[in-house]
């Protein structure tokens, strides 16, 4: 990328580093079924990369953010870690020495979307698996000294959750405080014990509960596929909403349930509408951060936890939230597994049904534990009912490729709460992407103000993106 195509003053800084540990590993269970998602998703497999930024205190210069960046890359292994090619499934390999080039950015002085931009173009390309290292990072400057960073990872490397982890190291090194921290945990590690026979008697045990859950599920929550399809095919639309910043964290804590189940309980009580399934089935990303040896580690943890809402009878929202509290807390004591055993599973039921089963309807809350709206400038007290002429539904650049028909993700904005929805046009339309939106942020401003019943869902309101 040329200074002239960015727009900007660019130089390369190298940064070398020499790790604690080396060699090659099987895959770990997250890391599996993040590389079969991929294989399936390619070539627009860039989806699942996914970007963090930090504001720097101006205190430090350059060469002590390069020196921090260092020590990250030599703390956590998955950061100096790819794949190698096997005649089967592919092994990651991690090297112990290296050099990553970083980005230096010169920007203006007032310009505060310069981080979103540099996020935006690396979360837009692809990685090279074999030969690139799995984070892209960029640091800009105000004036030369250094303002924010960014960071862009693939998905083999990490998740979500665990990159927090990975900033908060960076503070640590910037601030002189590493000495004493313990050893990082290491993904190679966590691959070798999924493999030993304590680990198999726990993937065994989840076998079974995909087994039990698998046979009350729908064939899928989407079997009308005979729709026009968009052109490309799977459309994206983020819904930012001021309102559902004051109201999810107020019926949750009217509730004392988290606000992930909030959101997930009215997702499934839109499905339901819409669907016209009783029983809802949803692959919730789980965070799988549970146990101490785990809980801090830089690697890709989550996989989809099946949940299955078995919402026939059930008439007000506050009974929703309810079922899907208990269903939750179900799929994500078994949300860690081997996607082998778990293929195995749909295999069977799909042979026993004689058609192909599976739910194909997605959630993922990107808002680290999802215990609370963590937004900056959030109103207050107000109605949110006052705040939903303030809510914006944007059209998002679509894909050619996805290996499902309807993906949900919560996530913070500033000032607001974001839904962002992709989904297959053949199996549902565009104008049905922004009424299930709409129609979520109506029944959650609605139970603000106490229970709603959900024979209420289905009015439409306004479908178009502004």
């Amino acid at each position: 990328m040329t200074e002239r195509a960015i727009g900007q003053q660019v130089r390369l800084e190298k940064v070398e580093f020499g790790g604690q540990s080396s060699g090659t590993a099987p895959l770990t269970w997250g890391q599996r079924a993040t590389w079969s998602a991929i294989d399936r998703t390619r070539p627009g497999d860039w989806y699942f990369n996914f970007c963090r930024t930090m504001l720097l205190p101006r205190r430090y210069d350059l060469p002590q953010v390069l020196a921090a960046i260092r020590f990250v890359l030599e703390r956590h292994e998955s950061l100096r870690t790819r794949l190698v090619a096997t005649d089967g499934e592919p092994r990651q390999s991690t090297s112990a020495a290296g050099v990553l080039e970083v980005e230096v950015l010169e920007v203006a002085a007032g310009d505060r979307e310069a981080g979103a931009r540099v996020a935006e173009r690396y979360a837009a390309r692809g990685f090279d698996y074999e030969r690139e290292w799995p984070v892209r990072i960029a640091v800009l400057t105000k004036g030369g000294v250094p303002a924010e960073l960014v960071l862009a990872f693939c998905h083999l490397a990490a998740d979500y959750e665990g990159t927090g982890f990975l900033l908060r190291d960076v503070r640590a090194a910037l601030a002189g405080r590493t000495a004493g921290l313990p050893p990082a945990p290491r993904p190679s590690e966590l691959a070798l014990y999924q493999e030993s026979p304590e680990g198999r008697k726990f993937a065994e045990a989840a076998a079974a509960h995909w087994e039990r859950s698998y046979r009350r599920i729908p064939v899928s929550m989407f079997t009308e596929g005979h729709h026009v399809p968009a052109e490309p095919r799977y459309q994206r639309m983020e819904l930012l909403s001021p309102a559902l910043a004051v109201a999810v964290p107020a019926v949750a804590a009217r509730l004392a349930v988290s606000t992930s189940t909030v959101l997930l309980a009215a997702a499934g009580a839109v499905l339901r509408d819409r669907t016209g399934h009783d029983t809802c089935a949803m692959l919730a990303i789980a965070g799988n951060r549970v146990a101490p040896p785990t809980r801090e580690i830089v690697s890709t943890m989550s996989l989809e936890a099946l949940v299955v809402l078995p919402l026939e009878g059930v008439t007000g929202f506050e009974e929703a939230v309810r079922v899907t509290g208990r269903a939750a807390m179900a799929g994500y004591r078994f949300g860690s597994y081997d996607e082998r055993d778990r293929d195995r599973v749909v295999a069977a039921e799909s042979a026993r049904r004689g058609e192909p089963v599976h739910p194909y309807c997605c959630v993922n809350d990107l808002r680290g534990a999802g215990q609370g709206v963590g937004a900056d400038g959030v109103p207050t007290g107000v109605h949110p009912g006052e705040l939903l002429e303030r809510t914006r539904l944007l059209e998002l650049s679509p894909l050619e490729q996805l290996s499902c028909r309807f993906c949900l993700h919560f996530a913070d904005a500033p000032g607001a709460l974001s839904i962002r929805l992709t989904a297959d046009t053949g199996y549902l339309p565009l104008p049905d992407l922004a009424r299930f939106l709409r129609e979520a942020e109506r029944l959650l401003v609605a139970a603000y103000d106490g229970d709603v019943p959900l024979a209420a869902l289905g009015v439409a309101g306004p479908a178009n993106p502004q």
